[in-house]
């Protein structure tokens, strides 16, 4: 047999008359106010012990309280707020410090009670299945003929799964636009308890607690937070974080959402459009469209094109944060056209619009007297319009480098006349027509022809050619005429190659003889080629003359020198023979010093 529990309660006489004057007893107590019980041993809230949910299939437990003295005998009950699962069971302890062995109590509730235990001064009882949200029992206990009662508060909480907590889909959003991020909490019991966090990555963005909530009961949540997105919130995660806190009298749960990602769009430029604001019946024109600092990457882009209500097909470039579709326009019928881009990335839509005229005019004449004429005949140019009067219509006669006729009102054919020259060959006029003074108009082209047989001077065809051997040069000889003359060169009957390089030889000296032809005729000129070349034999017959007349001057350089000596030699002797003569008359004789030359 288990061995009862026996507990000794300590609390002050302050707190036993507390519990009195809260249960009502009958006579007025003696007991000043006090604060609430001191806090049992373990397993115990209040005076007697609390049984936990396992002894609903454990053996019957034991209590037994040792009543500590006191002139205030009261009533208390363990737990004073229970919080238990919706549908759970909860043991409800009541204990009394009457003093009287007779003292008899027990628990008054609507809920259902299936177990009891007792003993002196206390009762325990089991309720079971319980499903209201808030409930009350009442602990009472009769002590000499004056019964005091307690109350026990019950409050029962939803367990929720993990998809209880949801945060609804975000849009695609626009930057610097305000949005709701909402977040719900479903099926949560007690709210009161209920905290709700909205992040941003680990940034807390918003925190709301439910303390004031009246409603008793499961109710489903909402929480919202407006967030204004920047570029730097795209592809940041948002989060909604629920927290269910019942301590101390029961669990804490935790639970959060899926995470849902920012996704951040900007067009800041409106579209450009890009095209001729004139375009004639039946031509097309390239119209383009671009628009700069598309976010949050300029390939997301999306370009719609129409011209007249029609769409067009286009191509899309993009270069930095730039994308620009182009296409073409083009109408059958005159009038006025709207060309429309629209340029979308994400939620954010952009559209520009631009007018266009499409006109129609006839297309001007070109009339020429001659088509062909030879050179320094009279040529007279006309530019018409085909219809009879041409409301509006300007007419104009230019060439590639001016304008030869401008246009005039009056409307009468445009003519120019000229004296063909040879420069005139291939010149092209053009006869255009424009509506007004607007740049709108057709035009008409037509080159001049002027045939002529062929010419050769010397620009083209030189006379003389002085080429050096060994050297590279080509052979050039060309003819002016319309159509180009063919021009064949030959020397000594041989064919030679016009404009072909080739190595000089002394054979290549000569005359040439060469000949222009076309349909209208020929011309022939002679070309003289000399060819410098380094002779040998007047260089070897100046290097013996210059070797000999060397010798020569050595040779008479020699013997002015030794003739020169032997002068010297003879003048020295004539001075010396006086000398001897003296010393032949008193003078001792001496041998004199002969000097010689070789």
């Amino acid at each position: 047999m288990a061995q009862p529990v026996r507990l000794r309660l300590r609390l002050p006489l302050l707190a036993w008359c507390a519990l009195a004057a809260l249960a009502g007893k009958r006579r007025p107590s003696p007991c000043p106010a006090a604060p609430g019980p001191e806090p049992a041993a373990p397993g115990l809230s209040g005076p007697c012990p609390a049984a936990p949910r396992s002894l609903v299939r454990s053996p019957r437990p034991e209590w037994s309280l040792s009543r500590s003295p006191g002139p205030c005998p009261a009533v208390s009950v363990s737990p004073e707020a229970a919080m238990v699962e919706h549908g759970g069971s909860v043991w409800i302890n009541c204990s009394t410090t009457c003093q009287d062995p007779g003292a008899r109590g027990g628990l008054e509730t609507s809920l259902t009670k299936t177990d009891s235990k007792s003993g002196p001064g206390w009762a325990a009882v089991l309720l079971v299945g319980i499903t209201e949200w808030v409930s009350a029992a009442q602990c009472y206990f009769t002590c000499g003929g004056d019964t005091k009662v307690t109350a026990a508060n019950i409050s029962t909480y939803r367990k929720w799964p993990p998809e209880r907590v949801v945060l609804e889909p975000l849009p695609e959003m626009e930057l610097g636009r305000a949005y709701n991020l909402t977040c719900w909490v479903l099926n949560v019991a007690p709210v009161t308890h209920l905290t709700v966090t909205i992040r941003r990555g680990a940034q807390t963005l918003h925190m709301e607690t439910f303390q004031n909530h009246t409603r008793i009961g499961p109710n489903n949540i909402p929480v919202t937070h407006e967030i204004t997105p920047q570029r730097w919130d795209h592809g940041q995660e948002i989060t909604c974080h629920a927290t269910l806190d019942l301590t101390p009298h029961g669990p804490h749960f935790e639970n959060s959402s899926s995470a849902v990602e920012l996704k951040v769009y900007d067009l800041p430029e409106e579209p450009q459009l890009l095209t001729s604001l004139y375009i004639e019946v039946g031509t097309r024109a390239t119209a383009r469209c671009g628009v700069a600092g598309v976010f949050p990457t300029v390939g997301e882009a999306r370009f719609t094109l129409s011209f007249g209500g029609e769409s067009l097909n286009f191509t899309v470039t993009t270069s930095g944060d730039t994308a620009t579709a182009q296409g073409e326009v083009w109408s059958p019928f005159p009038g006025q056209r709207e060309l429309k881009c629209t340029v979308t990335v994400g939620p954010v839509s952009r559209s520009t619009r631009q007018s266009i005229l499409v006109y129609s005019l006839p297309e001007p004449v070109l009339e020429v007297t001659e088509s062909r004429t030879l050179v320094n005949s009279s040529v007279i140019v006309t530019c018409r319009s085909p219809e009879a009067d041409p409301l509006g219509v300007l007419l104009q006669l230019r060439d590639a480098k001016r304008v030869l006729v401008p246009s005039s009102p009056a409307q009468p054919p445009v003519q120019f006349q000229l004296t063909a020259g040879e420069e005139d060959d291939g010149r092209e006029f053009m006869c255009e027509a424009r509506w007004g003074y607007t740049a709108l108009g057709s035009v008409t082209n037509r080159p001049l022809s002027l045939p002529d047989g062929p010419r050769m001077d010397d620009s083209g065809c030189p006379r003389e050619w002085i080429w050096k051997e060994g050297t590279k040069q080509s052979f050039s000889c060309l003819a002016r005429g319309n159509p180009a003359p063919a021009v064949e060169c030959t020397k000594d009957g041989v064919s030679v190659s016009i404009g072909v390089q080739q190595q000089v030889r002394r054979e290549d000296a000569g005359t040439y003889h060469c000949k222009a032809s076309n349909p209208h005729g020929s011309a022939s000129r002679d070309v003289t080629v000399q060819v410098e070349y380094f002779h040998i034999l007047p260089l070897v017959l100046g290097l013996v003359g210059a070797a000999a007349a060397g010798a020569g001057l050595a040779a008479w350089g020699y013997m002015y020198y030794r003739s020169k000596r032997i002068r010297k030699y003879r003048l020295r002797q004539q001075q010396a023979k006086p000398a001897e003569q003296t010393n032949l008359n008193g003078a001792a004789q001496s041998t004199p010093d002969v000097e010689h030359s070789v």
